[in-house]
C-alpha cells in the first residue's frame, strides 16, 4: 500500500486553491486536482499491510502529543529555479508552529518505528503542480499569483492510501487521528 499521513482541507480552501490555477492552460505542468489537495507531513511510500497497526499506533501518538491549531494560506512560489520550477505551491501561515511540532512528533514515531522517513527539513505548503518531465517551457503565465488566505482548523491527522493510475491519483483516508487526544 502507498500511504503518507497528512492534514487535510476543507473543501471552502480546496475551492479557494482551484482558483490559484491559471486560466491559460500550461503543457508544462500538471495541476493536482483540487479535491485532493492537503497537506503532507510523512510521505512513506509502499507498506506492507502488516505495518498498518503500527501505522496507526505512530499517528496516534504523534497527534496525542501535539495540539491544534488554526492555519492560513499564505503566498504563492515554487521549488525549482524561477526559469522553470519544479513545484509550485502555496505556503501557510497562522500556527505554524503547530503544524511543525506535529510533524516532528510524527517524524520521531515514524522513526521509532523504523519506518522511513526524508532527511529534507519540512517547509508547510500544499503542492498545486509538477513539471511535466518532457517540458520545455517555463512558469505558468502570471505565476505568482495572488491567493485568498482562506483559514482553517488543524484537528486532526490522517492517515491516507494513495493509488495511482494513468488518470491521477486518488486518495482515500484510512484513519483520522484527532489532534490533542
Amino acid at each position: 500500500m502507498r500511504l503518507f499521513f497528512a492534514v487535510e482541507l476543507p473543501a471552502e480552501v480546496q475551492a479557494s486553491l482551484r482558483r490559484v490555477k491559471p486560466t491559460e492552460e500550461n503543457p508544462d505542468y500538471r495541476w493536482v486536482d483540487h479535491s485532493l489537495l492537503h497537506v503532507t507531513l510523512a510521505f512513506l511510500g509502499e507498506q506492507p499491510t502488516a505495518r498498518l497497526t503500527a501505522l496507526e499506533e505512530t499517528g496516534v501518538a504523534a497527534a496525542h502529543t501535539s495540539d491544534s491549531g488554526r492555519l492560513q494560506l499564505g503566498v504563492a512560489g515554487h521549488f525549482g529555479s524561477n526559469r522553470a520550477p519544479r513545484v509550485l505551491w502555496v505556503d501557510l501561515t497562522g500556527d505554524i508552529a503547530l503544524l511543525t511540532n506535529l510533524q516532528e512528533h510524527l517524524v520521531q514515531e515514524l522513526k521509532r518505528r523504523e519506518f522511513p522517513t526524508e532527511e529534507r527539513p519540512f517547509r508547510a505548503h500544499i503542492t498545486l503542480a509538477r513539471r511535466r518531465e518532457a517540458a520545455h517551457g517555463g512558469p505558468p503565465a502570471g505565476w505568482p499569483p495572488s491567493v485568498e488566505h482562506a483559514s482553517f482548523a488543524m484537528t486532526q491527522l490522517t492517515l491516507m492510501h494513495s493509488r495511482l493510475s494513468p488518470r491521477g491519483p486518488t486518495y482515500t483516508p484510512l484513519r483520522h487521528f484527532p489532534i490533542g487526544g
